[in-house]
């Protein structure tokens, strides 16, 4: 009787041991995973999607239009496959559309889409297309097995019979197709065994194996692990821990370093040798994992799979107003506080408007800003009271800035940068397109919580105790680079998280750009979010609405090896209004929220940049042009409004933040911070502004700085009334908890309002009517309702259905709340 105790794998090193009824017994040295491949991502993704190696290594793959992600035995597999019928357009051959002339020498056609048949693959070569995902160079790493001691395992289900041999993985020291050497493991001819070519050491090994883990017929996966001893030159194979005949000895040696170097997983070199099974964890160790007889692994993710907690979520009080309910109902309003932003709880009104209410200019809190600082700022506050700022700096790392008192602030020493101006990184990564929440469902060593794009690989979940030191989970959350800052929110209502990401697949009338934003959710924020593909019919029918790059589909937009932006997969969440906004106008960001101190209040600051390229009139297009000095165009920060975080009420104008000037310097870029901070009766937020145009060729800058404004507290919308006539405003009915009803309201000096019940049939209320009611005069954030004869209790209402009736002039009404 053997049981393994398998390697704990925070750690890069680690002893295994076996224990028998012998004793214990020492069976591996000193290990180091080299690259482990969970293909955890979720099934149906694009090809050119990075498949993330979970070691430390963090050796990215990206898979090909001849493989595919499919259930695997833990979580996904990597399956190879015949690829997908696409009609490819044509079009820049950096994205691998236009076909590429054979250099000189060589006889291998360049990768395109139309030849790139690959699996799963990492290269440093095809130069010609557009890499940004950090490729390694193979030959250069550890994954170019040779004379040392190594261990290649993976779990492996057979889904066909084939007549051709199969490819476990190839490394050629490239150019691909063209290699002095390879070394390649694959599954013969048969499937009753496998063969390990390495070129370099003179080695065609046969490797004989149990052809029942092999051949189709059934739906068992199998544990299949190849260990190699480099003193005794000697490979041993285990089927599901069971070592099978050895083979012959021979020596393995590595390649030659190789500029344009190779690894494929699934497919050789050439895209053919197709594996006919399903690949899941694949794992390659340096080092003897196993001598002997074993237990196979339960899994070999650095998380366990087996115990995935149950999702418990954090729940808040139903939507007020949830979506598409149109029917006439009694409002369950209880003791929520109600913000008037729009008119959701509004049956009838006369001379009442609702107005987006701009924040007042502050200071100027970070100036003389030099060196990299990225515009795309995340403003939280911790349980301490302190403010932290979180950007992208040096090579778009994200560092923090920190402030007690929300206009001076520090640079905290994190020592974590051998450049001395930027000591304060918390992520060393390229992460500068991201934002920052608390999640309230985590545990406390989680609880920090950053997304964010990452090396153009996908979109991250970064996690950490304190905001102050993050881990990034290894597989992307989604499948997809964000062209600009993503964000993202706890919803309670919804019970659900919700992120905002760019897109740019939707077009301008002139054929520009225009930015758009897609919302994407989940209830599970540590697994990968819920996808399904879109096919070119379903981009062809949504063309038929909508302006789009003629480019079908748009995973395409990268080329075989970048991953593509976000499409049409998910919703809409923010898009110019061809009805309301200027030709040529579009969203940098929405900076998405949910207001923190009311329930069924979303809020939105989408950045709008208005072109000066391409759309519009020529009188309108000269300002872009250099001799003006101006740049691209402006931006500015506007404000939208929700009441379930699907369906927005835009505010155009006023600007919330517009340009000009502020402070002595004439603005024209104000991109305000995700997150807002509440200090007593003031909400503060903070934008980066910039006296340059967007592209800018202006020149002689006085500086980019970061400014502080302050809003009223719920005050960002309110319902006014006319000074010179009388408004009324009247609810649908509702039933309130409380005896107390609360108003935060500005009438100034010589506006007032009062405030009526009614029953359902529309009749005031004896004792609480609106002539019953005493002016309520002046500026309260905080002012109880009070009639004559009556004072300010409501006890014998509560519970009852009643409508609200408020009467106004001259006055600003912000929100109210029923209490106790």
């Amino acid at each position: 009787m053997t049981t393994s105790i398998l390697p704990f794998r925070k750690n890069r090193w680690f002893l295994l041991f076996s224990i028998s009824l012998l004793g214990v017994q020492l069976v591996s040295a000193k290990t180091e995973v080299i690259a482990l491949w969970l293909f955890d991502e979720q099934k149906g993704i694009y090809p050119s999607c990075v498949l993330s190696d979970s070691s430390q290594t963090d050796f990215p793959l990206v898979l090909g239009p001849g493989g595919q992600i499919v259930s695997g035995k833990f979580g996904n597999a990597l399956e190879s496959i015949d690829g997908p019928k696409v009609n490819y357009p044509e079009g820049n051959a950096h994205f691998g559309l236009t076909p590429v002339t054979v250099p000189e020498g060589h006889t291998v056609e360049p990768m395109t889409w139309k030849n790139a048949n690959f699996s799963a693959l990492a290269t440093s070569g095809e130069n010609h297309l557009r890499k940004e995902v950090g490729f390694l160079n193979a030959s250069k790493s550890r994954l170019n097995l040779g004379d040392f001691d190594w261990t290649v395992e993976f779990w492996y289900l057979p889904s066909r019979k084939s007549n051709e041999e199969g490819a476990v993985f190839e490394i050629g020291q490239g150019p691909r197709g063209e290699n002095e050497h390879v070394t390649r493991l694959v599954l013969n001819k048969n499937q009753t065994g496998f063969i390990l070519l390495n070129e370099p050491g003179g080695l065609m090994l046969k490797i004989p194996s149990d052809k029942s883990a092999l051949l189709p017929g059934t739906d068992n996966w199998r544990h299949l692990a190849f260990v190699y001893d480099s003193e005794e030159n000697q490979i041993r194979h285990f089927v599901d821990g069971v070592e099978q005949f050895l083979p012959s000895k021979g020596t393995i040696l590595p390649l030659g370093i190789g500029e344009e170097s190779y690894f494929s997983i699934g497919r050789d070199g050439l895209w053919e040798r197709a594996i006919p099974g399903r690949i899941d964890e694949l794992r390659i160790s340096a080092g003897r994992v196993y001598q002997g007889n074993f237990t196979p692994p339960s899994s070999l993710s650095p998380t366990d799979k087996k115990k995935k907690p149950e999702i418990s979520l954090l729940a808040g009080p139903p939507l007020l107003f949830p979506e598409n309910d149109s029917i006439q109902k009694i409002l369950p309003i209880g003791g929520r506080k109600h913000l008037f932003i729009d008119d959701a709880i509004v049956e009838e009104m006369e001379n009442i408007h609702f107005q987006l209410n701009p924040p007042r200019l502050a200071e100027r809190v970070i100036d003389n800003i030099k060196g990299s600082f990225r515009k795309h700022l995340t403003v939280i506050e911790d349980d301490e009271g302190l403010i932290r700022i979180y950007n992208g700096v040096k090579d778009d790392q994200l560092g923090v800035r920190t402030s007690k008192d929300g206009i001076h602030w520090q640079v905290p020493d994190m020592s974590r940068s051998e450049d001395t101006d930027y000591l304060n990184i918390v992520i060393p990564e390229s992460v500068a397109v991201g934002s920052l929440f608390l999640d309230p469902n985590a545990s406390s060593e989680s609880r920090w919580k950053y997304f964010s794009g990452y090396h153009d690989r996908g979109i991250f979940m970064y996690s950490s105790a304190d905001g102050w030191s993050f881990r990034r989970n290894k597989t992307a959350a989604l499948p997809f680079r964000s062209g600009s800052q993503s964000f993202i929110y706890y919803d309670d209502q919804r019970q659900r998280y919700v992120a905002f990401h760019r897109t740019d697949y939707p077009r301008t009338i002139a054929g520009a750009t225009q930015r758009e934003f897609v919302r994407t959710e989940t209830i599970d924020i540590n697994a990968p979010w819920p996808f399904k593909p879109a096919t070119q019919s379903h981009f062809e029918e949504v063309a038929k609405n909508k302006r789009m790059h003629k480019l079908n589909p748009w995973y395409l937009d990268n080329g075989p090896l970048t991953p593509g932006g976000f499409g049409f997969e998910y919703p809409t969440g923010f898009a110019p209004d061809d009805s309301v906004d200027p030709v040529g106008t579009d969203f940098y960001s929405p900076k998405a929220v949910k207001y923190a101190w009311a329930p069924d209040t979303y809020l939105a600051f989408p950045v709008v940049y208005f072109h000066y390229e391409r759309d519009g009139p020529a009188t309108r297009q000269i300002l872009g042009e250099e001799d003006r000095g101006r740049g691209s165009g402006p931006i500015e920060t506007q404000l939208a409004v929700s009441r379930d975080g699907l369906n927005w009420k835009r505010f155009p104008r006023p600007a919330y933040i517009g340009v000009g000037n502020h402070l002595g310097r004439d603005i024209h870029q104000a991109y305000i911070a995700n997150g807002l901070i509440r200090r007593g009766n003031e909400i503060w937020q903070y934008y980066y502004g910039e006296d340059i145009y967007h592209s800018t060729f202006q020149k002689g800058s006085k500086g980019s700085a970061v400014y502080r404004v302050v809003q009223r507290f719920d005050g960002f919308v309110s319902a006014d009334s006319p000074y010179d006539k009388v408004a009324n405003l009247r609810t649908k009915p509702l039933i309130f908890r409380g005896n107390r009803l609360v108003l935060n309201i500005d009438t100034e000096a010589t506006g007032y309002a009062q405030v009526g019940l009614l029953d359902m049939e529309g009749n005031s209320i004896s004792g609480y009517s609106v002539d019953d009611c005493i002016y309520i005069n002046g500026d309260f954030m905080e002012t109880e309702v009070e009639w004559m004869g009556r004072g300010t209790d409501l006890s014998e209402l509560q519970g009852k259905p009643v409508r609200i009736e408020f009467l106004m002039r001259g006055s600003k009404l912000y929100s109210m709340q029923f209490r106790d």
